[in-house]
């Protein structure tokens, strides 16, 4: 399948589409995108440590994002490839030679700024900083991070948080530094940025106290942008979903939870993995990522909101009495 994917990406996404993909799933997606890109707009204004003229730039930079969801709208025409059953060297060399031709081809044009560089078939999500734009391939906007089924507070709690990991990292340490055209731009005043940076060493150093596994420590400037867009993409994601449920009537799950008792449950399931000691200390030192323990306790632990929904007092392991926030 990685080798189909790698020689026809999109005619593989398109099978995977039409079969696992359904038809109102984008339309559902898009209205979680649009719900979490108007709470990191609103994020931003409520800021008290980001001046006018930094505010303004950052909201015309969240304006020109481009959602790229589930499927690209143009499928690549692959009409002129010959693939033949049974030649698995010759479909290779002829994909290939196809590739190499339709690159070629689009020298002295424009950027194709639509255009995707991973299959819908890969379940996968990304920012791309010098194209401005998030993309969700359909095979990420499954269960359990994305349930037809399933209700708001979960929803926005697996995806939702994902949505706004990606539109955070246009805010990030890295991605801050390119403008809304995806050009590599200074558009912060020098004290904005000097706060940033303040907030942003609130957050390496916090990671950097984390174990991974025993007597082996994160590295928090290695996993710094991947950590702010973990807290930020978090707390977008909840701010959305009070948004929603601000236009429905409260209500408690079958098991009893408020909606934010099972935002949190839920986010901490989409962390749930088993991993060996070694893993995670060859992770430590080569993942820009942190462990999913850290990115579910060291997120929430952050949080005013989670200790609310949960009744945490001062003093207790998940409030954090020097808590970090930059977004």
């Amino acid at each position: 399948m990685r080798s189909v994917d790698g020689d026809l990406s999109e005619a593989l996404g398109q099978e995977f589409v039409a079969r696992a993909f359904a038809a109102d799933s984008k339309e559902r997606t898009l209205k979680l995108v649009h719900a979490l890109e108007a709470a990191l707009s609103s994020d931003i204004q409520q800021l008290d440590w980001m001046g006018p003229a930094t505010k303004k730039a950052a909201l015309a930079k969240l304006e020109k994002i481009s959602d790229k969801i589930g499927y690209p709208d143009h499928w690549r025409d692959y009409s002129s490839l010959r693939i033949i059953r049974g030649d698995a060297l010759g479909n290779a060399y002829r994909s290939s030679e196809f590739e190499l031709r339709r690159q070629l081809s689009r020298i002295g044009k424009a950027v194709d700024r639509a255009e995707w560089s991973v299959s819908a078939s890969v379940p996968n999500a990304y920012y791309d900083p010098q194209l401005n734009s998030i993309t969700f391939p359909a095979a990420i906007l499954q269960p359990p991070l994305f349930d037809r089924q399933a209700d708001d507070a979960a929803n926005f709690a697996a995806i939702g948080a994902i949505i706004g990991h990606e539109l955070t990292h246009g805010f990030d340490d890295q991605g801050r530094k390119f403008d809304g055209d995806g050009n590599l731009h200074d558009w912060w005043t020098a004290d904005d940025g000097k706060e940033y940076e303040r907030r942003a060493q609130c957050i390496a150093d916090e990671y950097s106290g984390f174990e991974a596994t025993e007597g082996v420590k994160l590295n928090g400037k290695l996993t710094l942008g991947e950590n702010t867009a973990d807290n930020g993409g978090l707390r977008i994601a909840l701010m959305a979903l009070e948004s929603t449920l601000f236009q429905t009537p409260p209500h408690m799950d079958s098991n009893r939870l408020t909606p934010q008792q099972e935002f949190f449950i839920s986010y901490a399931e989409t962390r749930c993995s088993n991993a060996t000691p070694q893993y995670l200390n060859m992770m430590t030192q080569s993942n820009p990522h942190s462990t999913a323990q850290a990115r579910a306790n060291g997120v929430v632990s952050n949080m005013p909101e989670f200790q609310k929904a949960f009744g945490c007092k001062k003093g207790q392991p998940m409030v954090r009495e020097n808590a970090c926030r930059v977004w």
